[in-house]
């Protein structure tokens, strides 16, 4: 019995071994690592019907939220409109040696991804959750050019719908010297003509735009609320200002429909990270309750631009209290 201990140990120690001598070499993440790839990128593909998509790539980074916003557009070669999105914020971890990044695909797709860099390659293992609530994962290994200018990108051991992909056609993706809106401005992209219709997008129609408290001290909330993703997800970017103007707090709210669970939910991206953060309440046609832990603020439209907002509190199952009121208002002309 002693002679199999040793010799399972034995095993498991030089499997760990054979482990360690595969690992590939990490770089540490630092800001300028990680937004490299920041601009406008445009690469050509194939789709699983066997037609020509434009691919279009916009990313930026938030300095007050420590994070990079990465939107991806598909586009129908022919027609120039807008197939599908996908919106990720990724950020570096603890450790510093690793990404992790939150995503939405208008296809009603939610997923969280890891990454490491090594040198010009980065290599990102994704996993999500379709709306089939099936789980569907793989990696994606991509390399840019000494220059910067060009990215070399594969997919690699993708499994969806009982569906393995071991290595997808490896695309090329090259820098544009135009923004996405100039993209849309100049009808290079279209906007799509099958925009989706959740069952809330009504429920937040009043919000959509731009809103904005100001105290007596002149510091300023502001506030935007846009339906993004065709119309798959409501994204609230909010932050506080001082006087001086200088931003303080920030964060932003991503809400729709959890394919786990089929309920509307609220998720929360800031500079510690990111995580499913709450839900609303449709109180009347014109109060929402937007839900968090404990807590839940309130906002009542008085006309269409003014809100009066104020937090409640969550007493034995009931919410209640009107705690530190404000009020917004639209700022109208900047939509």
């Amino acid at each position: 019995m002693k002679h199999n201990i040793i010799t399972s140990i034995g095993l498991l120690t030089g499997a760990f071994i054979l482990a360690q001598s595969k690992a590939i070499a990490q770089d540490q993440i630092t800001k300028e690592l990680l937004t490299r790839e920041t601009g406008t990128w445009f690469s050509e593909s194939t789709n699983a019907e066997g037609k020509k998509v434009n691919n279009y790539s916009y990313l930026y980074y938030i300095d007050e939220l420590e994070k990079l916003r990465s939107i991806h557009l598909s586009v129908d070669t022919e027609t120039k409109k807008l197939i599908s999105t996908l919106h990720i914020f990724t950020g570096i971890n603890k450790t510093g040696n690793q990404t992790e990044a939150i995503f939405f695909s208008s296809n009603g797709s939610v997923g969280k991804s890891t990454g490491i860099f090594n040198g010009n390659k980065n290599l990102i293992r994704f996993q999500g959750v379709n709306t089939n609530n099936i789980i569907f994962s793989g990696t994606l290994k991509k390399e840019v050019s000494d220059d910067g200018n060009t990215i070399h990108q594969t997919r690699l051991n993708y499994i969806s719908n009982g569906k393995y992909i071991e290595a997808s056609p490896a695309i090329e993706r090259k820098k544009l010297d135009k923004s996405i809106m100039e993209l849309f401005q100049e009808e290079t992209i279209l906007p799509s003509d099958n925009r989706n219709s959740p069952p809330f997008a009504k429920q937040f129609e009043n919000l959509i735009g731009n809103w904005e408290m100001k105290n007596e001290d002149g510091d300023a909330l502001n506030i935007s609320w846009r339906m993004r993703g065709i119309g798959r997800i409501l994204v609230e970017n909010w932050a506080f200002f001082n006087e001086k103007g200088e931003q303080g707090a920030g964060g932003v709210n991503v809400t729709g429909i959890d394919p786990s669970s089929g309920r509307l939910t609220m998720w929360s991206i800031g500079k510690n990270g990111f995580a499913r953060s709450g839900g609303w309440d449709f109180i009347s046609d014109n109060v929402v309750g937007q839900r968090q832990g404990n807590n839940r603020l309130i906002r009542k439209l008085e006309d269409d631009n003014t809100i009066t907002a104020y937090w409640q509190s969550k007493n034995n199952g009931e919410y209640t209290g009107e705690n530190d009121k404000y009020t917004l208002k639209r700022v109208v002309g900047n939509e």
